[in-house]
Formats: structure tokens, sequence, C-alpha cells
């Protein structure tokens, strides 16, 4: 898990992407990201609202982004690095936490190895926080240079 963390990203436009029809307007085509509840948000196409993908936890389903424009998927390419290495220390978190639930065994009274499990598992938490945030950034202005070169008409 750690090597996700270090790892640069080496994401390329893979052959299946969803690309663009060629005669392509910005009302037809232009992407729009759409939050789910209780599920991925959707990557969305034109004003119909075509699917053209699921953003997953690790960084999936920005193929289109990706073989878009070069500014798109450079943004794309920092996205998916980004909510890597945000999902990868939040499960961290998780895992920590929950392992210090179990070393608890619902006492009152907890011992240093199961401090030191929560603190560590609040510290993955809040270090994943700002790669979120930059992920979410980088996102939105991978859709923004996708969408730039659309033409209106």
């Amino acid at each position: 898990m750690l090597a996700a963390l270090v790892a640069p990203s080496t994401l390329t436009a893979q052959a299946g992407a969803v690309r663009a029809p060629s005669a392509c307007t910005y009302e037809s085509c232009a992407l729009r990201v759409e939050a789910a509840f209780l599920s991925a948000p959707k990557l969305l196409r034109g004003r119909a609202g075509e699917q053209v993908g699921n953003l997953g936890m690790f960084g999936g389903g920005v193929d289109t982004l990706l073989a878009g424009p070069d500014s798109a998927a450079a943004y794309a390419r920092r996205y998916v690095t980004d909510i890597r290495r945000s999902s990868t220390l939040g499960l961290l978190g998780t895992v920590a936490f929950v392992a210090a639930l179990i070393r608890s065994n619902n006492s009152s009274a907890a011992d240093a190895p199961t401090v030191a499990l929560a603190v560590t598992a609040g510290a993955f938490s809040i270090a994943s926080i700002p790669f979120a945030l930059r992920a979410n950034r980088s996102l939105s202005k991978a859709v923004w240079y996708y969408n730039s070169v659309l033409p209106t008409r």
C-alpha cells in the first residue's frame, strides 16, 4: 500500500478509452462530474448525461479525460496520483482505527499500544485530506480543459 503513495503515476490513455464523437459540440459532448448517493461519482457527457466513467476510489474512470487534450490529460493524471494517495492514507487510517477498536476490547482503559494505534489512525486520516482536496481541484481543471476545446456550435 505504501508503494502507491510514493510511486509516480504512469498512466497513459488506454486504447479502450471512451472518446468524443467526431461531430462534437459543447452541448452534446461537454463532460461533468455528478455525485451519487452511496456510490462513486459519475463522469457524464453532454446534455443527455451519457455515462463515460465511474470515478473509483483509486482513480479509475477518467480514461476519457486521459485521452483528451494535453492539459486535460495532465490534470487527470494529477487527479489519479492524488486520489490514490488520499485513498491509501484513508484506508491505512481505517485499518489502524479498526485495529485500535479490536485491541481495546470495549475496555474503558486503553493501554499504550491501543492509544498509539488510535493516534496513528487519526494521523493517517488527517494526512489524506490535502491529497483529496488537491485531487478534486485537479479533476475540476481536467474537466474544464477538456470542455474548453469543444466548439460551441
